[in-house]
């Protein structure tokens, strides 16, 4: 009993030793989020106070009372992310990020109050206020270069980051020795920077060039790895990346609120609400990118922001328009002209921005037509048999946007007759889908699906597509099961002559090959001595008769082993040889005379006779048989009928189904299975009189004898 608790106290141990080890990654982001707390609160204290100093009129202090809130509100996703994945950089980064945007308002709301009062401190608060801005910028970049795993895309982005964060340290100190007056000369006119370096003037009068080089080029490097991480990114990472396409499509929206309102309160609060859907869609995307169907999200939200952009702007130009041309009569109706040109082209404007967003979201799968006519396009380009079905399953993920294609296949002849995955498109997922891949009414294998988000459950318009598509790839995988039957029918025959080679060479060198090797040294012997030993060498004859006689009589074994029934007997003795060891009511009804044919033809005509014959006693549970033949100018028809259970409602074919359909497809001709007419079930097989190449054998070929 001691050493079962022991054993279970060992087993505990390594589960709450994770736990401990994050105990202090915890606190530390706690203090990070409850500073940043701190300095909000005075920030919003010092901004009241402040509320009557001058300052710019797009910034007024109860914008910057909003602005620490949203700060705050910033750095919430972050302390989620850092408690519940402290290895992942996001989340400290965007703590860093809140608590650096939290010292940039407090250093102006401080230097504001203090400056005009001379109060200590209140020069150093401006004078942090001229760079403050680099604490949360630069943290935003690097948090672009290692969304959302915390790693770079690739090494080869080592280079990139370095410039980021060399250019990070090379703003903030142009920024803090910068000459002139602090805050950009808005907020404080009248203090200039006291560590100036007037050698940086260079900077102010170049300022759109160096702007470009250590702003704007850090930002698009940075934008730059999550479109290169995007395009080589697994299903899980591309999920999570297009939480920030949508945090990206949000902020350009916002954005176009900002430049519509012209520096209206309004367009600074939708600007102070960036960084937070940011953030939020960041953290979202790290803990839960699953919560909600981000492609849903994403493909409504770019419907609506581009009907709402495309709407604005027919109203603008139409305004604008009719302004010009009614000025000088009625240039009060242009408003209500705009409207009604809006009203009228809403609805096509919203159906045609639906089909653009949909195809980018979703493919092709609100055009069927466009999907069928690119999937017969991509397997009519393909040539090797091999590769039709990889080239189905990959065109089926790329015109429907799906992360996982597979097409299982039935090898009904295979040994094992099993089903195998001969086609896969994309990373493996959880099925939300399988479909029944039928040909002529039998199944042939699978279509599998997997989803494009965990848990996602397929449209109807998904399923509708799909379903016509299996269609056609059971057509394609029909043709492939029968050529890759008939390839590996082929490589049999190969090993199958080879074999019968061997065992040929084996049975003459064996048998007939010492025997004869006997006869020869006994003759010799025999002619050595025909004028000393006459009765030696009458002997001796006589030995070498027996030795001959048994390599004849090994000859003609092994040549009768090579020879099937129906080579031995003739196609119709070897028919009712067969049927009459049958334990089973056979009735046969075949031709008097039936006129010699082409080997192959005999023999797959017996084989496909025996084997379906064996289906009936295996399977139809039948009292009666029935088998006919017919030999026609051109094709000979089979029929084995039965009179048992007949077919099942769906046709798996096993192994001897297979084997006839090859052994009838290996000399042009088919093999069909189907109910038979009062029931139970037939089967019927085309085979063609003659073979090419066969005719001058069959003409050269001695009668048999019976």
């Amino acid at each position: 009993m001691n050493e079962l608790a022991g054993s279970q106290e060992a087993r505990t141990i390594p589960s709450t030793a994770p736990l401990l080890a994050k105990l202090p990654q915890k606190r530390t982001a706690w203090i990070l989020w409850i500073a940043t707390l701190v300095v909000a609160a005075v920030t919003v204290v010092f901004a009241v106070l402040s509320r009557a100093e001058p300052r710019p009129e797009w910034h007024p202090w109860w914008l910057m009372v909003i602005e620490a809130v949203t700060g705050l509100l910033f750095t919430l996703p972050g302390l989620v992310v850092s408690t519940r994945q402290p290895r992942n950089p996001a989340g400290w980064l965007l703590l860093l990020a809140g608590l650096g945007s939290a010292v940039d308002l407090l250093a102006h709301a401080y230097g504001l109050y203090a400056i005009p009062r001379g109060l200590l401190g209140g020069v150093l608060a401006a004078w942090v206020s001229n760079w403050s801005f680099v604490l949360f910028i630069f943290p935003v970049f690097f948090l672009f270069l290692l969304f959302p795993n915390g790693q770079l895309p690739s090494g080869r982005w080592r280079i990139p980051a370095w410039y980021v964060g060399g250019c990070g340290v090379l703003v903030l100190l142009i920024a803090a020795f910068l000459p002139g007056p602090l805050g950009g000369g808005e907020y404080f006119p009248s203090t200039p920077n006291p560590v100036g370096l007037p050698a940086l003037s260079v900077a102010l009068e170049n300022v759109g060039v160096v702007s470009i080089l250590i702003n704007l080029t850090p930002f698009l490097l940075s934008a730059a790895s999550l479109l290169f991480r995007f395009r080589g990114s697994a299903d899980v990472m591309r999920q999570q990346l297009k939480w920030v396409a949508w945090a990206v499509m949000t902020t350009v929206l916002l954005v176009t609120v900002h430049i519509t309102m012209l520096d209206g309160p309004a367009e600074s609060i939708a600007m102070d609400l960036v960084p937070v859907v940011l953030s939020a869609s960041i953290a979202i995307a790290i803990v839960r990118h699953n919560l909600f169907d981000i492609d849903r999200i994403l493909s409504r939200s770019l419907l609506y922001a581009g009907l709402t952009g495309v709407v604005v702007g027919l109203y603008i130009g139409s305004v604008s328009l009719f302004g010009l041309v009614l000025q000088h009569s009625a240039s009060g109706m242009a408003p209500l002209l705009a409207t009604g040109v809006v009203a009228v082209a809403l609805q096509p404007l919203r159906s045609l921005l639906h089909r653009v967003v949909s195809r980018l979201v979703y493919g092709l799968r609100d055009d069927p037509y466009a999907a069928l006519a690119q999937l017969g396009r991509r397997l009519g380009a393909t040539n090797d048999p091999k590769n039709v079905l990889p080239q189905a399953a990959a065109t089926v993920a790329e015109v429907m946007r799906l992360p996982y294609v597979a097409i299982e296949l039935d090898d009904a002849t295979a040994p094992d007759a099993g089903s195998a995955r001969v086609a896969a498109h994309g990373t493996e997922s959880p099925v939300a889908l399988r479909l029944m891949l039928a040909h002529q009414g039998e199944e042939i294998g699978t279509l599998l699906v997997g989803a494009r988000a965990p848990g996602e459950v397929l449209s109807a318009a998904d399923l509708r597509l799909l379903r016509d598509v299996a269609r056609h790839i059971a057509q394609a995988a029909a043709g492939v099961r029968l050529s890759l039957a008939l390839l590996r029918s082929q490589e049999h025959a190969v090993a199958v002559r080879a074999e019968e080679r061997r065992r040929l060479a084996r049975d003459l060198h064996d048998g007939v090959g010492p025997v004869l090797t006997g006869a020869t040294w006994t003759l010799q012997a025999a002619t050595a001595q025909l004028r000393t030993n006459p009765d030696a060498t009458c002997d001796l004859l006589n030995t070498a008769l027996v030795h001959i006689r048994q390599g004849a009589q090994d000859l003609r074994r092994i040549s009768m082993g090579l020879r099937s029934p129906v080579d031995q007997l003739g196609l119709r003795e070897a028919v009712l040889a067969y049927t009459d060891r049958v334990s089973l009511a056979v009735h046969t009804d075949l031709p008097q005379h039936i006129p010699r044919l082409a080997a192959a033809v005999e023999e797959a005509t017996y084989w496909v006779l025996v084997e379906a014959v064996a289906n009936v006693l295996r399977h139809a549970q039948a009292a009666n048989c029935w088998v006919s033949l017919e030999v026609g100018d051109d094709a000979l028809q089979m029929t084995v009928a039965d009179d048992g259970q007949g077919l099942p409602a769906r046709i798996r074919p096993g192994v001897g189904v297979g084997s006839m359909r090859e052994r009838a497809a290996e000399i042009g001709g088919s093999c069909e299975i189907r109910p038979r007419n009062g029931g139970g079930t037939e089967v019927v097989a085309y085979l063609p009189v003659s073979v090419p190449g066969a005719e001058d054998t069959v003409l050269a070929e001695p009668s048999r004898s019976v």
